[in-house]
C-alpha cells in the first residue's frame, strides 16, 4: 500500500528550494546520561541558559476512511483516520505550529559545591505535553550529586564510581526518546512508529471513554519521576587500538512510572536499567562525537488497570463481536445496542475502584547500535543506527475509535485503549550521509533515509495493526545552531493478519493513511558547552 509519488512530485522541488535557501541535525551516537546529567569537570557555571525552537509546517495526504461495514462502518466512514491528521489535536490535516519552544537553566550549584549539578527544562511549544492547558509544562528537573565519581585516572580517563540523580527527567528507553530533547542530535521529523507508541507514555488507568482527562498532563513525554544511580567510565582500549578510549556506561533507576507533574497514584514504581558500550574514535565530544556505540535499555512494572468499570465480566477494551463491551464503532455513553453496552465512561485518569481494579505487568526494553564517524578521507560523516525494541503485557493499543470525528464527538482525544495482555513489537534502521562540503555545497548538508516497522498488537486476531514506513530527510545548516529540515515519509499500514470483520474494518480505516510531509526550522539560542 506505498501510495502514489504524485504529492511528493509536486512538493518536494519546493521544500529543497526552501530547504537549501536556508536546515536539521544529525542523529548519532551520545552519551546522554552524560550530556543531560551532568556539567563538564573543570568548566564550572553557576547558571547557564539554553533552549530551542522548532516551528514546523506539516501536510498529510491521507484520504477518508471509506468501505467499513455495519455499525462500525456507519460511525467512521467518511471520516479522517486519526493518523491521518496533525498531532496533538488532530483537528487538521495541514497546518503550520510552534512544535518545541523550550528554555532551561543548567549549571553547578556553585558556592553550595562544586560536585552538585542541576538541568531544568521547560515546554512552551505546541504538542501532547501542553496541549491540555496551553501553558508552559516542566519536563525536567534533577539535581545530580557527583561526590562518588571517582574523577579522572592518570590518563585523564573517567575512572568507575556512581553518581545518583533525583527529580524528573528522561529515564533509561529507547535512544530515539533519550535524544529528543537534544536539539543537536534530531534528525527526521517524525519519529518511527513504534518509538512514538511506547516512549511518550500515555497513561491511562482503565479502557473507558474519557480516560485521559484534559485537566492533566497524562503524557509523560518519556519521563518519570524518581532517583537514577549512573556513571560512564573509559578504558584504554585493547580491542582497536587507535584513537580514543572505550566507554563503558550503566544506569540502575526507580521511578513512579506514571505521568509527569503527579504523585504516585498505584504505590507501584517502575524499574529502569541501561548498559552500552562504546568505542570512542577520536577527542571530539557533546551530542556529535565520533564514536559507535552498542547499547541495552529495560523498563519494567506494575500498573493498576481497571478493565471492568460497569462491572459486567466482559472486558471493557474489546469489541462485542470478540466477547467484550465496547464497540469501537459507537462510542455513545451510555447507549444499548443489541443487548450491549457502548462506551463505558471512564471515571478518569485515577483507576476505578470496583473490585475489578489489579495490578497489571508492562515491560518495554530493547537493543541497539549506532555509529557516527568520517571513515574515508575526503568524504563525508556516516551515520548509521539500528534498534529493536518490545512491549509487553498492559500495551498501548491505539484508539478506540480509528476516527477523528468519534473521538473528537466522544471522549475527545482523552479515549485510549490498553491491551492487558498484549506483545508490541518494532524496529528501524537509519543511515544518514553528512556532506560536509565535498559536493561544492556552501554550507553542512545531509542526507538521511530510515525504514522502520511496528507490530502493535502481535497476534490478536482483533486488534492487530502493522506499519511498515520509509522516512527520508534532508538538512541544511545554514549556522551552526540554526537549520532547516525536509521530512517525506511513505507509510504502508494494515490489519491483514486480523480475521473476518476485523480485518475488512481494519484495512477500511488504515488503506486511508497515506505520506505526510514536514518542513521544519530549528534555532538553538545559548546552547550548553559540550564535552
Amino acid at each position: 500500500m506505498l501510495k502514489t509519488l504524485q504529492p511528493l512530485q509536486k512538493v518536494i522541488p519546493i521544500g529543497l528550494a526552501l530547504i537549501l535557501g536556508v536546515g536539521t541535525t544529525t542523529s548519532q551516537a551520545a552519551n546522554w546520561f552524560k550530556l543531560r546529567g551532568t556539567e563538564p569537570g573543570g568548566i564550572s557555571h553557576t547558571l547557564q541558559v539554553w533552549g530551542f525552537l522548532q516551528p514546523t509546517y506539516a501536510y498529510d495526504y491521507s484520504s477518508q476512511i471509506e468501505g467499513g461495514l455495519g455499525p462500525f462502518g456507519d460511525a467512521v466512514n467518511g471520516t479522517d483516520p486519526i493518523p491521518g491528521t496533525l498531532p496533538s489535536e488532530r483537528t487538521s490535516q495541514q497546518s503550520f505550529y510552534m512544535r518545541r519552544a523550550r528554555i532551561g537553566i543548567r549549571g553547578t550549584m556553585i558556592p553550595i559545591s562544586n560536585d552538585i549539578d542541576y538541568f531544568i527544562l521547560t515546554e512552551w511549544g505546541q504538542n501532547g505535553i501542553t496541549r491540555n492547558g496551553g501553558a508552559a509544562t516542566l519536563l525536567d528537573a534533577s539535581i545530580t550529586l557527583n561526590q562518588l565519581s571517582r574523577g579522572l585516572d592518570d590518563d585523564g580517563l573517567h575512572n568507575m564510581g556512581a553518581r545518583l540523580r533525583m527529580g524528573q527527567f528522561l529515564f533509561s528507553q529507547t535512544s530515539q526518546a533519550l535524544s529528543q530533547s537534544t536539539p543537536g542530535r534530531r534528525v527526521h521529523i517524525f519519529m518511527p512508529e513504534a518509538t512514538f507508541a511506547h516512549a511518550i507514555g500515555r497513561y491511562a488507568s482503565d479502557n473507558g471513554v474519557g480516560n485521559w482527562p484534559e485537566n492533566e498532563v497524562s503524557a509523560n513525554g518519556a519521563r518519570d519521576v524518581g532517583i537514577e544511580l549512573f556513571d560512564f567510565a573509559e578504558f584504554k582500549d585493547p580491542i582497536f587500538g587507535s584513537g580514543g578510549p572505550l566507554e563503558f556506561t550503566y544506569s540502575l533507576a526507580l521511578g513512579n512510572g506514571g505521568a509527569i507533574g503527579e504523585l504516585n497514584r498505584d504505590d507501584n514504581f517502575r524499574k529502569y536499567a541501561w548498559l552500552s558500550i562504546a568505542k570512542l574514535f577520536d577527542n571530539s565530544r557533546g551530542p556529535r562525537r565520533h564514536d559507535m556505540m552498542l547499547y541495552g535499555f529495560y523498563q519494567k512494572g506494575d500498573i493498576l488497570f481497571n478493565n471492568d468499570l460497569n462491572n459486567d465480566g466482559l472486558p471493557d477494551g474489546t469489541p462485542v463481536p470478540a466477547g467484550g463491551n465496547l464497540n469501537p464503532g459507537d462510542l455513545t455513553p451510555g447507549v444499548a445496542g443489541n443487548g450491549n453496552a457502548f462506551g463505558i465512561p471512564s471515571p478518569g485518569n485515577r483507576v476505578l475502584k470496583n473490585g475489578n481494579e489489579r495490578d497489571i505487568e508492562q515491560k518495554y526494553y530493547g537493543i541497539g547500535f549506532e555509529y557516527f564517524d568520517k571513515p574515508i578521507a575526503g568524504m563525508g560523516q556516516i551515520r548509521l543506527e539500528a534498534e529493536w525494541q518490545k512491549q509487553e503485557g498492559l500495551t498501548f493499543d491505539g484508539a478506540q475509535s480509528p476516527s477523528a470525528a468519534v473521538h473528537d464527538a466522544v471522549g475527545g482525544f482523552q479515549s485510549i485503549l490498553y491491551d492487558t495482555d498484549g506483545v508490541n513489537t518494532g524496529w528501524h534502521v537509519d543511515l544518514g550521509y553528512d556532506i560536509h562540503k565535498h559536493l561544492g555545497l556552501k554550507k553542512r548538508t545531509t542526507f538521511n533515509v530510515r525504514y522502520d516497522e511496528f507490530n502493535r498488537n502481535k497476534g490478536n486476531e482483533v486488534r492487530e495493526v502493522n506499519t511498515k514506513t520509509w522516512t527520508a530527510t534532508a538538512e541544511y545548516f545554514f549556522h551552526k545552531k540554526a537549520r532547516a529540515t525536509l521530512t517525506y515519509q511513505w507509510r504502508d499500514w494494515s490489519a491483514d493478519n486480523r480475521s473476518g470483520n476485523f480485518r475488512t474494518n481494519g484495512n477500511a480505516a488504515l488503506d486511508a493513511i497515506d505520506n505526510r510531509i514536514g518542513l521544519q526550522m530549528t534555532f538553538i539560542y545559548k546552547n550548553v558547552l559540550l564535552r
